[in-house]
């Protein structure tokens, strides 16, 4: 799913009393196969591992410092303790399927299936088991989002006018689908890791202007009482240092991810005139616009994801 989003960059930001805590972010450079780590003020950590090269980040656990890997036909957990370390969890991967989502405590993985089997695959890393779930009719566009126990999963989905939460119960199995109070034309939803926040899913949305820059929103959306409103957490104008003369838009691998507490967001985005080919940026709440973490430099970073927060 590709969704256009427009914004500016700037150069890296030095730290200071008014910036906000450098945080270390999971790369993958597309052009060399590596997976570097990056700190958000601009800083190169070095490579997560040569063993990883090649294999893409679908998602990432900061808490437990594991990442979820696209590995040929398989997906495998590796940590940051030991990258070298590849543990397979599903094989054969599914043909069609989405990101990957952890629990808030690290010990559930979930992904979406689209084909040739639908439904919500669920590894319970503890145990070592793999369960599936069905998602019903509406086809999810997001990875699963687990509950603060993970006892239950909410997956975005959109139809013409709505954008759709389908509630699964693990224990029950049994989906449930409402329809959000948000609208999907004035607030739309990118591409990339809700997070489960209070009592609510928080997610990224656009918001476009008929002239200036557009705004990046973080909302609340609440699966469990669909009548609230969305709820603006922050917003971020897509337009660092107040410069309107460069818009980002979002490619086919351009996503999003946030911190746990959803105060600080990561995402990656096509620079507008040919500055380059794809870069990533970095905001948070109360820190003003967004601040480029590092530039394509013919390396073509994608799939950001928080490792260290």
């Amino acid at each position: 799913m590709a969704i256009a989003l427009a914004a500016c960059g700037d150069a890296p930001t030095e730290p200071g009393d008014d910036a906000p805590p450098v945080r270390t972010v999971l790369l993958h450079f597309a052009a060399s196969g590596e997976n570097r780590l990056w700190d958000t003020d601009g800083t190169s950590a070095g490579e997560l591992s040569a063993e990883t090269r090649g294999l893409v980040p679908l998602g990432a656990h900061a808490g437990e410092r594991v990442i979820a890997l696209l590995h040929g036909d398989a997906i495998v957990l590796t940590t940051l303790d030991r990258p070298w370390v590849l543990d397979t969890i599903v094989r054969p991967a599914p043909q069609s399927h989405s990101l990957v989502a952890f629990s808030p405590l690290g010990d559930l993985v979930g992904l979406v299936t689209y084909g040739p089997v639908r439904g919500i695959l669920v590894f319970d890393r503890v145990n070592r088991l793999l369960d599936t779930l069905s998602y019903g009719a509406t086809p999810p566009v997001l990875p699963p989002v687990f509950s603060p126990d993970g006892t239950r999963l909410v997956l975005i989905g959109l139809n013409e006018l709505s954008v759709l939460a389908t509630i699964v119960s693990r224990v029950e199995g049994v989906p449930r689908t409402v329809a959000l109070t948000v609208s999907r034309f004035l607030n739309r939803p990118v591409f990339g890791w809700p997070r489960w926040v209070g009592t609510g899913v928080r997610m990224a949305f656009l918001r476009r202007v008929a002239d200036g820059p557009d705004t990046l929103v973080i909302g609340d959306v609440f699966p469990d009482d669909p009548g609230i409103p969305m709820v603006e957490a922050y917003r971020t104008l897509l337009a660092p240092s107040g410069d309107s003369t460069i818009g980002l838009e979002f490619d086919l691998p351009s996503t999003y991810a946030l911190t746990a507490d959803g105060r600080a967001v990561i995402l990656g985005a096509v620079p507008e005139g040919g500055v380059s080919a794809h870069a990533v940026y970095y905001a948070a709440e109360g820190f003003g616009p967004v601040r480029r973490v590092v530039d394509s430099a013919g390396q073509y970073p994608v799939y950001p994801l928080f490792v260290r927060e």
